[in-house]
């Protein structure tokens, strides 16, 4: 079968997090009210959860945003598994859902015998790229893959050996020098945005970082503060790419930089927990992760939301400015 994708392009991807009711079942209301609330901003979209629910969350995702009149709009599934055969079978499963691509971390269960020998972590993508009926982006996460940080000589190497690779996710120490050398590959071997359905693109895992990033040749950042601060993080997007910016323009990027890396410091050590407990505070979406991770206690929360409380007040003033609502 073949299946008609939309190209991912550069910007501001944000994952969008599942909320639970209280039976731990998916509350599609909430989903839906972020997912339009996200998308109406210019992101684009990402999201993981088990199989069954994957694919169900896919569909309902593509059927809310055609009935929106959003048909453009690129759907990024997680679909990185335990194995090559699940990671295979699941990409297959989200392409016939909807997605038009996937994201792969590397399995974390087998961190140990993996770091042995990359020769299996670089089989192990071009397995997966070559049997995936959609493109996938490599995700180069190690606090998430027990540990494992693969450098820019391996996912070169796997860049090299298949074009169903379409990008990749940094979300790693180092992370600035390995989009160097990465953009450095591309630059001097054409064949890799040559052989691709789009340009390869290279996305940081924090936005907290976004301007040097944009400044070294990269694409975008995949970041959670978007969930809190859409407008704010799409006018430092906008500031970045403007061709020829003026002092105050820069001075507005600046300051607007320096505030989103502040939240992004209080936010990566919350992880879902203060994620789900700030969008309930701020939308009334469920509080509760799936377990058996347990809601943010009050005290902890007070302490994130007082951390996000600078990032918030520049929101509402953007809001204002631009009478979004």
């Amino acid at each position: 079968m073949t299946y008609s994708t939309r190209p991912l392009r550069p910007g501001v991807y944000v994952p969008l997090p599942t909320f639970f009711d209280e039976h731990q079942e998916i509350d599609y209301d909430s989903y839906r009210r972020h997912l339009l609330a996200m998308v109406t901003r210019g992101m684009g979209k990402l999201f993981e959860r088990d199989f069954d629910e994957r694919v169900s969350l896919i569909r309902f995702i593509r059927e809310t945003l055609d009935g929106e009149g959003l048909q453009s709009t690129p759907i990024v599934a997680g679909v990185g598994g335990l194995s090559t055969r699940e990671t295979i079978s699941l990409s297959k499963a989200a392409a016939d859902a909807g997605a038009d691509a996937g994201m792969v971390i590397l399995p974390a269960y087998y961190a140990a015998s993996l770091n042995t020998d990359m020769d299996q972590v670089i089989q192990y993508y071009v397995d997966i790229c070559e049997a995936s009926p959609i493109p996938l982006l490599l995700y180069n996460f190690p606090s998430n893959a027990g540990g494992q940080d693969m450098s820019s000589e391996v996912i070169s190497a796997i860049m090299k050996k298949t074009s169903n690779l379409c990008g990749v996710k940094l979300t790693c120490g180092g992370s600035m020098g390995k989009l160097i050398r990465l953009q450095a590959l591309i630059s001097e071997d054409t064949t890799i945005n040559g052989t691709r359905k789009f340009p390869f693109l290279l996305l940081d895992g924090l936005i907290a970082d976004l301007t040097p990033w944009i400044q070294c040749a990269g694409h975008g950042t995949v970041s959670g503060i978007p969930n809190f601060v859409p407008v704010a993080s799409m006018r430092l997007w906008s500031l970045l790419n403007l061709p020829s910016p003026t002092e105050t323009e820069r001075n507005e990027a600046r300051k607007i930089q320096a505030i989103l890396a502040r939240a992004d410091a209080a936010a990566v050590p919350g992880g879902i927990r203060a994620m789900k407990y700030a969008l309930n505070k701020m939308h009334g979406y469920g509080i509760a992760p799936r377990r058996p991770l347990l809601p943010l206690g009050e005290a902890e929360g007070g302490e994130f939301m007082n951390a996000l409380g600078e990032a918030m007040r520049l929101e509402s003033e953007l809001r204002e400015a631009t009478s979004t609502p």
